[in-house]
């Protein structure tokens, strides 16, 4: 299977180009989810937002997935790309985390400044690590590589549980499926919330993690279990949070005693229902907080908390901070983010307007105007 760019090419100046740099092999989920993200928003937003450009370290252009059943082509290497791209991604596998490439590493310090993002899927972390790139910076990588990357990387302050982690213009994202989760994140900076979670619905993932969600969140590793009525039930809890979730109502739907259902719930999910209804309730409502403009108290009615005190409590008892605390620190990210595209723009404007003045149309000393 090859993979080129042809649906993606860039057809208007204004596209954001992203170059999707790869260390073959690679695990094949960690190159394509990110590519089907930006494809997906280009066709939903009804223009070409994004040019995706796949480029790879080494002279054959051929890119070898770890699984062995896919290979994908990419289109240059990485020293015959062209300059002024917007964003720049990172991609490797299990072995080439181990890669030693001078010349790369220097190539990644020089576009690191340039780029308005630089981001890496799972293992790529370790390169970015390797080039020095992620010193004195909050990163993450897979959960299960964390304490490895800690230990080679002592300056890293590694994070182990978050999805994806951004310091600064630098993404770090966790493993596999959260490489699609970091595309999104980029999707909704560049096109808004409605965009991404039209992707998001699009890709039919049951849900969009934000940057705080744990990578082992509650929601997806208990839909590991082996019954399927308590997984379609774990779906409709997921969709009925505003409700009152008795134990009763929920071993009702359930078709079993209240005994029973305890007892079989405990043993497939690994908590109480009880337990398990409060911690979606917090990640949903950790969402909602990071996601919209609707008060505490609107936010803990359509999560199910009976109020924002009862929500307050459950938030310090499950991710230790309030929801106070997420809310203001969610809108200091947004004002941040506004006061960057505002910065952006005016020296944008500054550029063209110098452009213009120094033009040879505008400069009378060039023949423009004669006696």
């Amino acid at each position: 299977m090859a993979i080129g760019n042809g649906s993606l090419r860039r057809k208007a100046a204004s596209n954001r180009r992203v170059v999707v740099l790869v260390v073959p092999p690679v695990e094949e989920l960690d190159l394509v989810g990110p590519i089907q993200v930006f494809s997906a928003a280009n066709r939903l937003a009804g223009k070409p937002v994004y040019s995706v450009e796949i480029a790879t370290n080494g002279k054959d252009l051929k890119v070898q997935g770890e699984g062995g059943l896919l290979a994908f082509l990419a289109e240059t290497n990485y020293q015959g790309l062209s300059k002024n791209f917007d964003s720049l991604l990172l991609v490797c596998g299990v072995g080439t985390r181990n890669v030693r490439d001078p010349a790369l590493f220097a190539w990644l310090r020089r576009v690191a400044p340039t780029v308005r993002r630089l981001g890496s899927v799972c293992l790529g972390a370790f390169l970015l690590a390797e080039a020095g790139l992620l010193n004195g910076r909050r990163a993450t990588s897979h959960w299960r590589f964390s304490k490895e990357l800690a230990r080679r990387y002592p300056m890293v302050q590694v994070a182990s549980e978050p999805v994806w982690v951004k310091d600064e213009n630098i993404y770090t994202s966790a493993g596999i499926a959260a490489g699609i989760d970091l595309a999104l994140a980029w999707v909704e900076e560049d096109c808004g919330n409605a965009i991404a979670a039209e992707v998001a619905r699009e890709l039919v993932l049951f849900l969009r993690r934000p940057a705080g969600q744990a990578q082992l969140s509650v929601s997806l590793a208990a839909q590991a279990n082996e019954m399927k009525s308590i997984q379609e039930l774990q779906v409709w809890i997921a969709e009925h949070l505003h409700k009152e979730l008795s134990v009763q109502l929920l071993a009702d739907r359930a078709a079993m005693s209240v005994r029973n259902f305890e007892r079989v719930f405990a043993r497939e999910v690994g908590m109480s229902p009880a337990r398990y209804v409060r911690q979606v309730r917090v990640e949903a409502a950790q969402r909602m907080i990071e996601r919209s403009e609707k008060g505490l108290e609107q936010i803990a009615l359509a999560c199910g908390f009976s109020s924002a005190d009862l929500m307050r409590r459950a938030f310090i008892r499950s991710l230790g901070t309030t929801p106070r605390a997420l809310h203001l620190l969610a809108k200091t990210v947004v004002q941040k983010r506004a006061a960057t595209v505002a910065r952006r723009a005016w020296s944008q404007r500054k550029m063209q307007l110098s452009n213009l003045h120094s033009s040879p149309s505008s400069n009378t000393g060039s023949g423009g105007i004669r006696g």
